[in-house]
């Protein structure tokens, strides 16, 4: 099983609600790993690769209550995904006696969930359940892992302007490689303008090598860190939509394995 507790814990969505899909870049930016997934078949095989997972289901979706419940069943029944974590979400009034068979009976564990219709105390009660559930773990950031082909970045260094690829990133920061570096860079050297080209989107940090893994020549990886007084709101914003990007299309390529 992939992903340690440590690291936290990967939140699905299934066949989300509207308004969780207006949620989800709100979720990300506070640091969950969190993914919206539109077939519960193919999830159901994909939950057996990663340790304690949350689930989130839309009973209104796809399939009956009957067949709902029978879902759960099956899940939490087998050896391999019986301690993932399940929470239910609902738009609508439910009655107490549902509610307790879902939780006692069933053993949903992650909460029988009524949205509102206002976003903010939706986005509240979703927090506030991850929270509680200790989804993020004991990681401060979720990385997003890019595509060096489209995913990429320039800087100047010296009066001359360089080009690499990103690997991954964070709101901290990111590793990456160096296109035909002229240069000797050092741990500890400061990047003043350093462009983000993140799948169409730019923007501009500053940042601080904080770590080398010597490789030779462009395979060599640069990890740096970015600096907090150049990450203002706008850049913010743009990282951690970026990040739920990749965390999107890193789902999709392993749901279609299945």
């Amino acid at each position: 099983m992939e992903n340690d507790i440590n690291n936290g814990r990967k939140v699905f969505f299934l066949y989300p609600h509207t308004i969780i899909r207006d949620l989800i870049k709100e979720i990300v930016r506070n640091e969950y790993e969190v993914y919206m997934i539109e077939d519960h078949i193919r999830l159901k095989s994909l939950l057996v690769k990663y340790r304690n997972p949350i689930v989130f289901l839309n009973i209104e979706e796809r399939l009956k209550e009957e067949e709902w419940e029978q879902y759960i069943k099956e899940i939490l029944s087998d050896p391999a995904t019986r301690k993932i974590g399940i929470g239910v979400l609902t738009y609508f009034d439910r009655s107490k006696a549902l509610t307790e068979r879902y939780l006692m009976e069933l053993g949903v564990n992650c909460g029988f969930i009524r949205l509102k219709t206002s976003l903010e105390k939706c986005k509240d009660i979703i927090l506030r359940t991850l929270e509680a559930n200790e989804a993020r773990g004991k990681r401060r950031f979720v990385r997003g892992i890019c595509n060096p082909k489209i995913d990429s970045f320039n800087v100047v260094i010296g009066g001359t302007r360089y080009n690499g690829t990103m690997l991954d990133v964070s709101i901290a920061g990111m590793a990456c490689r160096f296109t035909n570096l002229m240069q000797k860079l050092s741990v500890g050297m400061e990047l003043k303008d350093l462009q983000l080209v993140l799948r169409g989107m730019r923007c501009q940090v500053e940042g601080r090598i904080i770590r080398i893994d010597r490789r030779g020549g462009d395979s060599d990886v640069y990890v740096i860190l970015f600096l907090a007084d150049s990450l203002i709101p706008a850049v913010k914003e743009k990282i951690h939509s970026f990040i739920h990007i990749c965390l999107q299309d890193e789902i999709e390529r392993e749901l279609r394995r299945y």
